[in-house]
């Protein structure tokens, strides 16, 4: 201690009653005491993690709490053109892993999507990100993997020209969707906004028949986009009857206002969503419904929501049974043989393999069969050196072919068939293709990309980088919920969700879900727990026994100064979304 920090006294008069410092004692760096420090890192939520197109949800959430929903929606379309398609049809595996679904109920998350997309400005802009680079890409369909990536590449400076068989773009998305769940008005308005951004699309040009594989040259890349339409076979008697009629081509044929005539008595073979599309569908058009499956309804690979509101609607299943061969009279179905089947070991899928009950046929009347058993790609428009395993495009990651200039993308290339999937893929594939024109190695930034440990990539790490040789890395620790500090929040109810009434949703196909309230969207948003971001809550600040934490001069976070933290760890400890750590002493 120096002598300017001495106080003398002339006699004992002077002196305190009690010891005390009578000058300050900030000269005291109480802070070389410790061993740890805290330190505050924004970590990823495991809604982030677990979007599989790559959304920022705790971000757009976070804007909707606060009242800012042209500015959630526009976080939304940074990373996906489609969120009014998405929230109504994707099957929200964010919800699954949100920390709050352990506490009480996961955040409403895909109404909230669905809301900041219904609520978007009328005369919102997409701007381009970069100017025109001269590189021209094709993509082949237009469903939502080649649709995400033409978005993509187009605000990514490039021209692209998409090619699509059908009479109308959205693959999928349009023909194998019905409009009780996807009105086509709202499909329409999304990819108007990726044609304004001058994406041309060319429909009733298929490659292979009227574009040659040759034709391609002329494009600096090749996106192969084209999803899966061909209708797997049951491999049973009799199925090429009049009467069979494929899930999707059902589909197709109410999406283009042709429904087919499905007669008294309709029942589909299969488990999957098509499955229970067709079934939904027939009721609308008249027709019982009864959905037969080998397997037990838990392991129906639909999304549960939809075998639910398919019960609600009066489908019938009949679960553990298998086709056999198909009855006909004068050349046309009249009904199905099934037999009975029971669950044996696990097979490839994880699922328990079906194995038949001897003796235990059945016959279930039908005036028409709809299969729906799966989908493969048709192909046969590929050059030879574009690889294939069991059936589909090979592919690293980012949809690298080894073929050079050449990527692939979605339900072509990939195992798990869904939209959300297939517009990640898109987006990365557009990562991937504008690395490959500006001459850089998208595998050297895929690990920066990449939300998380296992998540999909983000257009907004991607953009950050300026390109794939940056070294912009951001923290990838996902916050479980034991993180989470629950004595700092209340159990609230989830918002409901309002759907159409059982009896007005006979013979037509009105939209099932309506979409929440502002109301309902704003209670749900707080219930947010923001797991991993500051809030700027002040626990910390509030906590700080050495009151060395401050708030920042720019008036957002805070500032630790390590003179005096000790590192004791309960601005850790009461931070309630652990958006804090303890980091051994540099």
């Amino acid at each position: 201690m120096s002598n300017e920090h001495i106080v003398k006294y002339k006699n004992l008069s002077e002196m305190p009653e009690v010891v005390i410092s009578s000058s300050t004692m900030l000269w005291n760096h109480t802070g070389s005491w410790r061993y740890i420090r805290p330190r505050y890192v924004n970590k990823v939520p495991p809604c982030n993690q677990g979007c599989p197109a790559g959304n920022d949800i705790e971000n757009f959430v976070g804007l909707i709490q606060q009242g800012k929903t042209e500015e959630a929606f526009m976080v939304l379309k940074e990373e996906n053109p489609f969120p009014r398609t998405c929230g109504r049809v994707c099957y929200h595996p964010c919800e699954t892993a949100c920390n709050r679904a352990r506490f009480d109920r996961s955040v409403a998350i895909n109404a909230l999507e669905r809301f900041a997309g219904d609520h978007a400005p009328k005369n919102y802009t997409i701007k381009k990100q970069r100017p025109d680079s001269g590189k021209r890409v094709a993509i082949i369909g237009s469903g939502p993997c080649g649709l995400a990536a033409a978005y993509h590449l187009s605000r990514l400076g490039h021209s692209v020209t998409v090619y699509e068989k059908l009479d109308r773009p959205g693959g999928l998305l349009r023909y194998g969707i019905p409009e009780y769940r996807l009105p086509k008005d709202v499909l329409d308005s999304e990819i108007n906004d990726i044609i304004k951004l001058g994406v041309d699309i060319q429909c009733r040009k298929e490659v292979g028949k009227d574009i040659g594989w040759q034709g391609l040259k002329e494009f600096d890349a090749v996106l192969i986009a084209t999803g899966v339409h061909k209708n797997k076979k049951l491999g049973i008697e009799n199925e090429t009857a009049l009467g069979v009629v494929a899930g999707l081509e059902l589909l197709k044929s109410i999406a283009q206002k042709m429904p087919l005539d499905l007669g008294p008595k309709t029942v589909v073979i299969g488990g999957g969503n098509t499955a229970i599309d067709a079934a939904r569908c027939a009721l609308r058009l008249g027709s019982e419904a009864t959905i037969l499956y080998h397997r037990s309804r838990a392991e129906m690979p639909a999304f549960v929501d939809e075998l639910d509101e398919a019960e609600k609607e009066g489908v019938v299943f009949n679960i553990l049974s298998q086709p056999v061969r198909v009855i006909t009279e004068n050349g046309r179905a009249t009904g199905i043989e099934m037999r009975k089947t029971r669950l044996g070991d696990p097979d490839e899928s994880g699922r328990r393999r079906p194995e038949p009950v001897p003796d235990s046929e059945f016959v279930v009347p039908a005036s028409t069969i709809v299969t729906a058993i799966g989908e493969s790609p048709d192909l046969a428009f590929l050059p030879p050196d574009v690889l294939l395993k069991w059936g589909k495009i090979i592919i690293e990651k980012f949809g690298l072919t080894k073929h050079p200039g050449v990527f692939a993308g979605g339900d072509v290339a990939l195992a798990e068939q869904n939209v959300a999937v297939a517009i990640g893929s898109g987006k990365a594939a557009s990562m991937a293709i504008d690395a490959y024109l500006n001459g850089a190695d998208i595998n050297s930034a895929a690990e920066r990309l990449v939300i998380g440990n296992h998540g999909q990539a983000s257009m907004s790490a991607y953009l950050k980088t300026g390109n794939a040789h940056s070294n912009n890395r951001s923290s990838k620790m996902v916050v479980p919920f034991e993180d989470i500090n629950l004595n700092h929040f209340e159990k609230f109810e989830r918002s409901k969700i309002p759907k159409l009434k059982l009896a007005d949703r006979k013979q037509n196909f009105n939209e099932v879900h309506r979409g929440i309230t502002k109301s309902a969207a704003l209670l749900d948003a707080n219930r947010c727990f923001h797991c991993g971001v500051c809030t700027m809550c002040d626990n910390c600040f509030v906590f700080c026994p050495d009151i060395s934490i401050t708030h920042s001069p720019n008036k957002w976070g805070y500032d630790i100064n390590y003179d005096f933290c000790k590192g004791c760890g309960i601005c850790v400890k009461e931070c309630p979304r652990s958006a804090m750590i303890m980091e051994d002493e540099k």
